[in-house]
Parts: structure tokens; sequence; C-alpha cells
């Protein structure tokens, strides 16, 4: 369902006695230092570490095999590197290849405590803003006006919306991934209304009553989802907790005024 452009690691298919075999190339963007692991597996070159950072990018990197045998999935991580050398791609898993090449591997992956929300003033929140159009990002903006490229480069998530009363309506989306309309009342800074997903082979993440996670941020839940069309997935309930976005530039694009 969630797919992030630019950001998952590449992936090479190649064939080994008529059998595809996939090789994993981690991340050529600048390895994340913090946050949650995805995924551990154990390949034959090292321990393949999914991890997404702090802004909502995510990421695989290679790390020693000992990372593998911890119990890190879920936990959010300081991850500290070093320079050390695996079996090289063109060995394509032969156990007798000497070739070897030279790598950033993870050393060290130490669990850090959830942090904390810092309370926000009342005049901040999303329920006493004026009426209007706003824009809010997962990332930490040096300035008021973050440029397309400055959100290209960092990743994450943003919700551009527009507020009527207690009336919230926008698209909430992953800069360089999928997007989805959201529709509800504010009460502080979490919206609870409804969503609209409208993407070629969009697919219903809960037809249930328990939320799930849009994506791997964890700002938005959805519920009570439908297939309307091949095209148009409709949520019944969905939660949208803005804590922890900034407050950045509108932008050029406006909102929807429905979903």
């Amino acid at each position: 369902m969630f797919n992030q452009k630019n950001r998952f690691f590449p992936s090479i298919t190649l064939s080994v006695l008529g059998l595809p075999l996939l090789l994993v190339q981690p991340s050529v963007a600048q390895q994340p230092t913090t946050g949650i692991i995805r995924s551990l597996t154990v390949g034959d070159r090292a321990c393949y570490v999914e991890v997404v950072n702090d802004q909502g990018g995510q990421f695989t990197e290679f790390a020693n095999f000992e990372i593998c045998e911890q119990n890190l999935v879920g936990q959010r991580v300081q991850l500290t590197y070093e320079s050390g050398n695996i079996q090289a791609a063109s060995c394509q898993g032969n156990p007798d290849c000497a070739d070897t090449e030279t790598v950033m591997l993870i050393t060290q992956a130490q669990a850090l405590p959830a942090p904390t929300a810092t309370p926000q003033p009342a005049s901040s929140r999303v329920q006493n803003l004026p009426d209007g159009n706003y824009r809010y990002w997962s990332g930490t903006p040096s300035g008021g006006v973050v440029s397309d490229d400055a959100l290209m480069a960092n990743g994450g998530v943003t919700f551009t919306f527009t507020k009527q009363g207690n009336t919230i309506t926008g698209i909430f989306g992953y800069v360089d991934g999928e997007a989805i309309c959201v529709q509800g009342q504010v009460s502080g800074n979490t919206v609870a209304g409804m969503a609209v997903q409208t993407l070629q082979g969009a697919s219903v993440i809960s037809a249930g009553e328990t939320f799930q996670n849009f994506g791997p941020s964890g700002y938005l839940q959805l519920r009570r989802g439908r297939q309307a069309s091949p095209t148009v997935v409709r949520y019944g309930s969905a939660l949208l907790n803005l804590n922890g976005l900034n407050r950045i530039n509108a932008g050029s694009r406006v909102p929807p005024r429905g979903c």
C-alpha cells in the first residue's frame, strides 16, 4: 500500500541457475543517525536494517550481523556507523567468492526513550488558527519559508489544509510518496473525521474497527475503509494528530474544498 518514492532502497534482479535473485542495495542518501527500526534481515553480505528517520524518510542500511540478533524492531534507536568490508555484490551470494567492498556499517544501535511532546501554547493550536489556508511539515524548518527543493531533500510528511471554523479539509501526504484527502473537525491539534484516497491501485488499509497507520509516520490513522472503485478508497473514520508538525509557508497549491 505505502510507497515513498526515492526513499526506499533500489533493488536489482539477476538470474542464477534460472532462478531470480534479488540483491538489496542500501540507500545512497546520508545515513540516518536516529530513527525507528522497521525490520532486521540477515543477508549473505550483512544484516539489513530498515529504519524510518525522525522526518519520516525510509532507509535500508548495512549493519554488522550482530545487530540482527538484537530485539530492536519497533524501537527508536541511536545508530553508530563505521567503515567496514563486506562481500562484494558481484559475488551474488557465492560463499567461495573472496571479493569485498568497503561500506558504512551500523556497528551499534542504542535504544532511545520515546520523545516527550512539548506542550504547545493554546494560541499555536490548529483549533485556534484564524480561518484560512495552511501547511504543516514534520521536518524542522530553519525559517518560516521552506522551498519545494528543501522539502524534497528532507522528506517527511506535510498537511496542506483549509480551515473554516472547526472544519478542516486538506491533503496529508509523504513529500515524495502517497497522499490522501482528510476532512473533519479539529480539537486542539487533532482532526477527527473521514478520508478519501484517489490513486491507481489504491487498496484498503483497514476495513474494520481497528485503526491502521497511513504509512510509517503514525500521524494519520484510518479505519472503516471500503473500495469505492479501482482508484478510490473511502475511510469512514480518520484521526490525524498534528502534534509535532511545524507550520510553514502555505505553498502554491490550494487545498481542496472537500474530499
